[in-house]
């Protein structure tokens, strides 16, 4: 896969607090997992992230995706 550098700043993609969510909750939408098995092989999910919808000054709709320390911004693949 060839990787490319897409500047952001240029389609108007900033990370704004939104107003909806109510103060100290900070649930995500999605949440991120890992499965595992036990001792006895059955399976056991591990939360190790989540993923909370944002949407841009612009109007845009993205995500911002958390593992760990690690934050990356997702966004949808709508080019062409």
């Amino acid at each position: 896969m060839k990787e490319t550098e897409v500047k952001l700043d240029d389609e108007g993609f900033e990370e704004v607090e939104s107003g909806e969510k109510q103060a100290g909750s900070n649930r995500p939408d999605m949440r991120v997992v890992q499965a595992d098995r036990d001792r006895d092989g059955n399976v056991v999910y591990s939360n190790v992230g989540g993923m909370w919808r944002n949407i841009s000054k612009n109007g845009n709709e993205f995500y911002t995706l958390r593992i760990g320390q690690l934050k990356l911004l997702v966004f949808p693949n709508d080019r062409k």
